[in-house]
C-alpha cells in the first residue's frame, strides 16, 4: 500500500489522530504513548479497522495539554498478496514534521512488506497454540508485531466459539465444502477450533485459497 500517512490535527480533539491513504484496505493497529488521551486503554490492545480511501480513518483523539507526550504508532495493512507493517517514530509535537495549521504528520521509521503466503507459513507452525512467543529474536521486529496481532485475532475467534457462534456460519459453510472438495476431515478435538481459528485468519487476513491452506494443512 503506497501513501500511508498519520496525521495529527490540533483543531480538534476529537477523533484527531488519523490514517490518510489512497487505497481500501482491512488494518490493524497500536498507539504508542506516555500520557493521557482521550480514550482510555487506547494503547493496551491492538484494534481493528478497515481503512477508507481518500477520508480521515480516525484512530484516537489528543488533547492539546497532553502534546508534550511521546506518540507513536504501528499499523499493519492487509492486501491481496502482501502485509504492510509501518512503524511510527515515537516523537513530541516539538518534533514533528508541520502539515498545515495546527496540523502534524508523525514521521513514518520503517516500512516493511511481507508476502501472504510466508505469513500463512508461520501461522501453519503453529497451528495448535493460541499464544505467541513475542521474545523471539530470530525475527526482525516489525514481524514478531505483527504475529502478536494475529494470534490475538486468534485467540478472540477461538473464544468466540468458532464452531457455536453464528456470525462464522458462513465461513463453516465454505469449510464444509473444502472438506468435501479434497477429502479432508478434522479431528472432533478442542484442537479443531484452534486449527479452523488459524484458516480463518489465513481466508480473511492473508487472502490464502483453498488450495494453499490444504497445502499448509498437509504440512502440519
Amino acid at each position: 500500500m503506497n501513501g500511508l500517512k498519520l496525521l495529527l490535527d490540533l483543531n480538534t480533539e476529537t477523533d484527531n489522530l488519523y490514517v490518510e491513504t489512497d487505497m481500501e484496505a482491512r488494518a490493524m493497529y497500536q498507539i504508542f504513548g506516555f500520557g493521557p488521551l482521550e480514550e482510555e486503554n487506547v494503547s493496551d490492545d491492538p484494534r481493528k479497522i478497515t481503512f477508507e480511501a481518500g477520508g480521515r480513518n480516525a484512530l484516537a483523539g489528543i488533547s492539546k495539554p497532553d502534546v508534550d507526550y511521546l506518540l507513536g504508532a504501528s499499523i499493519i495493512t492487509f492486501g491481496t498478496d502482501t502485509v504492510c507493517i509501518y512503524e511510527f517514530e515515537n516523537k513530541k509535537l516539538s518534533g514533528l514534521e508541520k502539515a498545515g495549521d495546527d496540523l502534524y504528520e508523525i514521521s513514518l521509521k520503517e516500512q516493511t512488506s511481507i508476502e501472504n503466503g510466508s505469513v500463512a507459513e508461520m501461522l501453519s507452525s503453529e497451528f495448535y497454540s493460541l499464544e505467541y512467543d513475542d521474545t523471539r529474536d530470530d525475527l526482525p521486529l516489525s514481524t514478531n508485531r505483527l504475529l502478536i496481532f494475529l494470534f490475538g485475532e486468534k485467540e478472540r475467534i477461538y473464544r468466540d466459539g468458532i464452531l457455536a457462534d453464528g456470525k462464522y456460519d458462513g465461513f463453516i459453510e465454505t469449510v464444509n465444502r473444502f472438506m468435501e472438495d479434497y477429502d479432508v476431515e478434522f479431528e472432533q478435538s478442542e484442537g479443531t477450533e484452534l486449527v479452523l481459528s488459524t484458516v480463518y485468519l489465513m481466508r480473511e487476513y492473508l487472502n490464502q485459497d483453498w488450495e494453499q491452506v490444504y497445502g499448509l494443512l498437509e504440512k502440519r
